[in-house]
């Protein structure tokens, strides 16, 4: 992929225009007509599995809790007790997952009365796209697109935004003068009809033209006067007020750690081998300050055959387990202790990324680090306690101590990351299965 300098320029608050190729025609039929686009212009609308999967246990002196979450610090090796060691991880199976989750969105919304114009951006050719069309927006995601976010919003009436695309660059391109859709036609762009509608007055969007790109992007849609006047010094031509909107751009918010979630093991001070879900859901209730005996938790766990839902098997022994507590039990065990915790099973990744950005830690089953590699039940719990960069930061019960490093587990590197460790979204893809809970 080539970066041009200027697409470093782009910011959360600018809109910028769509595409995925480069002006190849028309170039400077579009610079010539653009004289036209002086005035302030306007637009409004432009498993439940059941195995026999156990989860090993570790024996080894408790250290002690760091309250470090974010420099996930080195640990002692743990000795376990009993392990499995398993082939080596399944990267392909992890790089290809990483290579789908990594346009995934962050979901914002538009104030209420306005609609949101969406922004993609093709990391092939640097392009960005505005659109009314949320399925749009969605097909480009499917073909690898990343989406950035609202770049404007509208309230849906005024005069028509036109929109046309040329097909031996890529590059789309909006304008309010009909005349200059005419102009381009002649030279060989598409005419693609009316992106929106856009009001009489409002935030002004400026248009600037770069003439010495030759790659979509020649053209570039701003609401920030500061970098409109950059681009000017660094010698884009500025064309004027293009059109206006109601509303700016929205941000969303990329990155949150939750340190109110406190590190709970599944070994100390209480050594339940197989009690993954009862210190993964103190985990939960801890980041409410809610804080009961674990002891007491899994003890008392809801357990099969009494509760269809239950967990199968002593927690301490592991005698008779079969399968973890199911997560809509285990959502109404939370609810015991007075936690507002709803079973969100079946959630996207893109809808547990906005939980957690919105402070709501998420307890999901997966692998333990104890893992066989040909065994695919998820029998073990662990929580999301932050996101950042596509990554998520997971507490695994399965050590003594939040200190325990990468491999300090059972050796399964695939998934022994250590007590918190940041994954990538290709690895929670490749070894969740949809159940899930959160606390609210």
């Amino acid at each position: 992929m080539k970066k041009k300098c200027w697409n470093l320029l782009v910011v959360g608050l600018l809109t910028i225009p769509l595409g995925i190729g480069s002006i190849a025609q028309a170039e400077n039929t579009i610079e010539q007509s653009s004289q036209t686009v002086q005035t302030e212009t306007s637009m409004s609308e432009t498993q439940q599995t059941e195995s026999s999967q156990t989860e090993d246990s570790q024996d080894t002196q408790e250290e002690a809790v760091s309250p470090d979450v974010t420099n996930l610090s080195p640990a002692k090796r743990a000795t376990p007790e009993q392990e499995v060691m398993a082939p080596d991880p399944e990267t392909d199976e992890i790089a290809a997952e990483d290579a789908r989750s990594a346009s995934l969105p962050v979901e914002v919304y538009a104030a209420v009365s306005l609609k949101p114009i969406y922004r993609v951006y093709n990391p092939n050719s640097g392009e960005h796209l505005h659109t009314l069309n949320g399925g749009e927006k969605d097909n480009l995601m499917s073909l690898g697109w990343v989406y950035e976010g609202i770049s404007m919003q509208i309230d849906g009436s005024g005069s028509d935004l036109y929109r046309a695309y040329n097909p031996n660059s890529g590059e789309h391109f909006y304008t309010k003068d009909y005349n200059e859709i005419n102009k381009i036609k002649r030279a060989g762009w598409r005419y693609e009809g009316v992106a929106w509608k856009v009001p009489n007055g409002g935030k002004k969007v400026y248009r600037l033209f770069n003439p010495n790109a030759r790659d979509a992007g020649s053209h570039h849609y701003t609401l920030l006067e500061s970098e409109k006047n950059d681009l000017v010094k660094r010698g884009w031509r500025y064309e004027g007020v293009s059109w206006s909107v109601t509303g700016g751009a929205i941000t969303a918010k990329s990155t949150n750690v939750i340190n109110s979630v406190p590190y709970i093991s599944q070994y100390t001070p209480v050594k339940a081998p197989w009690g993954c879900a009862s210190a993964s859901l103190a985990m939960l209730l801890g980041s409410k300050n809610i804080r009961p005996s674990l002891k007491t938790m899994q003890d008392k766990l809801p357990m099969y055959p009494s509760n269809p839902n239950g967990q199968k098997g002593n927690v301490y022994t592991g005698a008779g387990f079969g399968w973890v507590i199911k997560p809509n039990a285990l959502a109404a065990y939370g609810k015991t202790y007075g936690g507002n915790t709803v079973d969100i099973s079946g959630s996207n990744t893109v809808q547990i990324i906005n939980r957690v950005l919105s402070g709501q830690p998420v307890l999901y089953y997966g692998y333990s680090s104890y893992q066989n590699n040909a065994d695919k039940n998820r029998n073990h719990c662990k929580v999301i306690a932050g996101y950042n960069g596509g990554k998520f930061l997971v507490y695994d019960p399965l050590y003594y101590s939040s200190n325990a490093g990468a491999g300090s587990g059972g050796k399964n590197m695939l998934y022994d990351h250590g007590a918190r460790a940041w994954i990538t979204m290709g690895q929670f893809n490749a070894e969740r299965d949809g159940r899930a809970i959160t606390i609210q």
